[in-house]
């Protein structure tokens, strides 16, 4: 475990570059795409919530605790994935929000930590930035928090995550042995695609099962009875009566 890292608690801060009118809500308060026929206002997501809800897998339908007013860009949702529960804040930190980089979110997440290091370092492998750069540092500084702190927030999550990925394939390279997947589950991780180092240790794993297959005759087996041990039932005195 990193020494910074919480047991219990991730709190992240992220600049958002892109938002657009994406989503919106219905009138129970679900997030829901911008098609969605029960949608009652609009909601500008931005590019760090709508890639966290790719990148999460099982998510419940987010429920919006703060809904956006005036501000379509000022929100907050929450959702639940198995163990770990999310939340996401959008506001602005500068300039009034007259720019989407004037956004920046606040992700809490709450859970085990190695899921929570997993889905941090799923986030930063998607997106097109890092997400620990802000438009103004100043006003992130002076405002929101220490933006050194912040990124070595950020940094010691994704190397947590590429600790364990590597942790565990080193235990498979022990327990099946090297192989080609062995290799590619390598290069994956140093290209930060967690995806594609589990789909190849999934291939080392179902290649190392055994199947038995039982002996079979292909024709078929004719089962030998001797007649002394086929009991004889006489049914005509019935049938005369």
């Amino acid at each position: 475990m990193q020494e910074g890292l919480d047991p219990l608690k991730s709190v992240l801060f992220a600049q958002v570059r892109d938002a657009g009118p994406t989503h919106g809500y219905d009138q129970e308060g679900f997030l829901r795409p911008s098609a969605h026929p029960a949608n009652i206002s609009t909601v500008y997501l931005g590019d760090i919530a709508r890639t966290l809800l790719k990148v999460i897998q099982g998510n419940s339908t987010p429920v919006m605790d703060k809904k956006p007013g005036f501000d379509e860009q000022t929100w907050s949702f929450s959702c639940q994935a198995g163990d770990i529960s999310i939340t996401v804040d959008s506001y602005s930190y500068w300039g009034f929000g007259l720019l989407t980089r004037c956004y920046a979110n606040t992700i809490i997440l709450e859970g085990p930590l190695n899921e929570r290091a997993s889905i941090i370092f799923d986030l930063v492998a998607s997106l097109s930035h890092k997400p620990w750069e802000f438009s103004r540092n100043g006003k992130f500084n002076s405002k929101v928090s220490n933006i050194q702190f912040n990124q070595n927030h950020w940094t010691e999550h994704i190397q947590h995550a590429k600790e364990e990925l590597n942790e565990l394939i080193e235990h498979t390279l022990l327990a099946k042995g090297d192989s080609e997947d062995i290799e590619i589950a390598r290069n994956a991780l140093a290209d930060d695609n967690a995806p594609a180092v589990m789909r190849a240790l999934a291939r080392i794993e179902a290649e190392s099962i055994d199947v038995e297959v039982e002996d079979v005759i292909p024709d078929g087996q004719i089962l030998k009875i001797d007649d002394d041990e086929i009991p004889f039932v006489d049914l005509s005195s019935n049938e005369e009566e």
